[in-house]
Order: C-alpha cells, then sequence, then structure tokens
C-alpha cells in the first residue's frame, strides 16, 4: 500500500503540459534565466572535463549519447542538449579521423511518465544537427537505461524534487509531525532532518542509477537550487512562497473550503540543500568524484517575476498537479491561487522582490573507472 501511494504521488509530480496560460511551459522563465547561466558554465566546463579521444574513438561507429533528467516541457531542455551537442562538435572537431563515420548524438528526454512529451516533442527543430531524440520516461532516481550506454547525463532544476514525502512527518506522534505546515520552512528542526535525510537518500539513488547506466569517465551536469550553508530560512529559499501557499490552505480550511486534515496531510516534497550538505551526500556515493562545484546568486528574480500574478502563475504550473492529486475535486484551484496573489501583493517581502536571492549550485561530477569501484 505505501509503494502504491508514493508511485501515486510520483505521478502528480509532473508540471502543467501544454503552453496554455497555466503551463509550466509560459510561466518558467526564472528556470530558464538559470540554465541559460548553467549553459555559459557547461562550456567553460567541457573541455576541462571531456576526453576527446575516447569519445569520439569508443566504437568505429560512434554515438554520443546525453540525457537530460527531469526536462519538463519547453523549449529550455532542448536548447540545453543542442547547447551541448554544439560544444561537444567544436572541442571533438580537431581529433576525428578522416576514415571514421561521422560521429552522432543521441538526446535522451527523461521525465515522469505523466510528463507533457507530446508538447515538448513538438517543440523539436524539424531539422536537426547529428542528433536523434528519444523519450525514457520514469523517475531518475531508478535505473532507466541499458548498462554503460551513457556519455553524459544533465539535469537542471529538478534534483530538489523528492522521491516521496518524508513519513515521519506526516506522522502525529511524531516529533516531525508537521502539522498546518505543508513544506518544512519555519517548522522545526526534526521536520528539517525529515527533509534533509529524504534528499540523502534520493541522491544516493540518482547517483547509483546513473553510475550503472554511464561509461567509464562518463560525466554529470547538475544545477541543484540551495541556500546557504547553516542557514534553513524561508526567507532565502523559494521557501517563503511555499509558506504563503500553506497559509492559503490553512485559511481555505478554516473557512470550511477544504478539510483540516486533508491540509494537515498535504506537503511539498522539494528540498533545498546547502553546499555542505550537498558535497557530503556526493562524497557517500563511490562511482562520482566531484570536478567542480560552483555557487551562483540569482538576486534578479524580480525580472522573471515581477508581480503577484506572475509568482502565482509560476507555482500553479509547478504544483497544481501534487494539489489536485491530494485535494481532488474538493479544492477550487482558482480560488486557491486567488488567495495566493492577494497574500504575496500585500506582503513586505514580495513588494520587495529584488531583495530576494536564490542560490542553485552547479556540480560537474566524473564517472570513476570500474576498476576504482572494486577498490
Amino acid at each position: 500500500m505505501d509503494d502504491e501511494r508514493k508511485m501515486s504521488i510520483t505521478g502528480a509530480m509532473a508540471m502543467n503540459g501544454g503552453n496554455g496560460h497555466y503551463s509550466y511551459a509560459l510561466n518558467s522563465s526564472y528556470q530558464k534565466g538559470v540554465i541559460v547561466a548553467a549553459m555559459d558554465m557547461i562550456k567553460e566546463a567541457l573541455p576541462a572535463t571531456v576526453d576527446l579521444n575516447h569519445l569520439s574513438s569508443s566504437s568505429p561507429n560512434p554515438i554520443i549519447r546525453i540525457a537530460d533528467f527531469g526536462c519538463s516541457t519547453g523549449l529550455t531542455s532542448i536548447q540545453a542538449i543542442e547547447t551541448i551537442i554544439r560544444c561537444l562538435l567544436d572541442l571533438i572537431k580537431p581529433v576525428e579521423q578522416p576514415q571514421s563515420r561521422t560521429l552522432e548524438f543521441q538526446a535522451i528526454l527523461n521525465d515522469l511518465p505523466t510528463n507533457d512529451f507530446n508538447t515538448l516533442f513538438a517543440d523539436l527543430p524539424p531539422e536537426r544537427r547529428r542528433y536523434y531524440v528519444a523519450a525514457a520516461p520514469g523517475s531518475f532516481h531508478g535505473r532507466l537505461l541499458p548498462s554503460a550506454s551513457l556519455h553524459l547525463a544533465y539535469s537542471s532544476c529538478a534534483l530538489h524534487w523528492l522521491s516521496r514525502v518524508p513519513q515521519e512527518i506526516l506522522d502525529k506522534s511524531s516529533r516531525a509531525w508537521n502539522g498546518e505546515r505543508i513544506h518544512y520552512a519555519s517548522s522545526p528542526a526534526e521536520v528539517v532532518g525529515a527533509y534533509s535525510a529524504q534528499f540523502g537518500r534520493d541522491m544516493e539513488a540518482f547517483l547509483s542509477a546513473r553510475a550503472e547506466e554511464m561509461v567509464g569517465e562518463g560525466l554529470i551536469f547538475m544545477v541543484v537550487p540551495g541556500e546557504p550553508d547553516l542557514v534553513h530560512d524561508s526567507r532565502t529559499t523559494m521557501g517563503s512562497e511555499l509558506e504563503l501557499l500553506g497559509s492559503c490552505l490553512v485559511d481555505m480550511a478554516k473557512a470550511g473550503a477544504v478539510s483540516k486534515a486533508k491540509v494537515e496531510s498535504f506537503n511539498v516534497p522539494i528540498y533545498f540543500p546547502s553546499r555542505k550538505e550537498l558535497q557530503q551526500v556526493i562524497g557517500r556515493n563511490r562511482f562520482f568524484d566531484i570536478r567542480k562545484i560552483q555557487t551562483s546568486s540569482h538576486p534578479k528574480m524580480h525580472v522573471a517575476l515581477s508581480t503577484p500574478e506572475s509568482l502565482s502563475l509560476l507555482y500553479r504550473a509547478v504544483s497544481e498537479g501534487l494539489l489536485l492529486h491530494h485535494f481532488g475535486d474538493e479544492l477550487i484551484i482558482d480560488d486557491l491561487f486567488h488567495r495566493f496573489s492577494l497574500k504575496a501583493a500585500k506582503s513586505p517581502f514580495f513588494l520587495k522582490p529584488e531583495s530576494h536571492e536564490t542560490i542553485t549550485f552547479f556540480v560537474v561530477l566524473k564517472r570513476k573507472k570500474s576498476e576504482e569501484n572494486m577498490q
């Protein structure tokens, strides 16, 4: 029963599909800005980490496979894949042998089976330079691809999503019970600890799965939203918005619009690690070496989210599936996000979005050779 519930919740985590008013494709401008910055860092990191001779001469008919884990919808995933391929073509060109077959690429787009792959594929350019596209639906916390078949993995603004809500925070007899709060922002240390432990388990599962799929010395590029070391303060992360959303649900419960019990049993499975946490979790795995961790601050959230309405649209695009899965027909989603917009408009914190600072970690990992793993 617990496994069935976990699978059911995981399926509800997909972003809003399509290209409509409430879609993720139209309401992810902030994430797009983060990804653009990440592409610059990938361009800088690739020459120092890619073994060009190994990649270009690994077989008589060389194919380099690149996967985006947590691709969602919209053009950002496609643009990221194309940027990586262009960089590789520029780097590999000097070492290509005339007698060898033309180097080709396979782009593998991964997200949950409930993701809107139709919209994603519709955005593919009709003419693609030397690359072919496939989908790998499923949770990136488990195996998705054949053994030793993947050369480069990429994931942006996805690995902060947990595979499940920590069970302790739903148990009223536990010190980690989260009550009416829907996230760990402003919650007791026990709640934060439960979220942190779940993030650690999920990251270990992600790395273990990728280790089986990747060739020796393959690369992982990760962009992970986070927060400063030693600080779990909702004002420094996107937890502030989730805290605001939770307060709207509490208000609706008090008004009788939704049940209090359902509010108390709803928690958002998102965790923002600190740099120290991220390094420790990655350091526990025996398959990958950390080649780079770079912290980037993004103080200009107000450019992408300039109004309470734009903030509301973003969080509706991200969380509507989870909310409707949990509350069902009981929740009037328009009412919830109308309340969210009104509260954001009156909040001194949200009235000064230029003061918001969010943090992401750009991480480069390199797969150890198989003989190193045996030691």
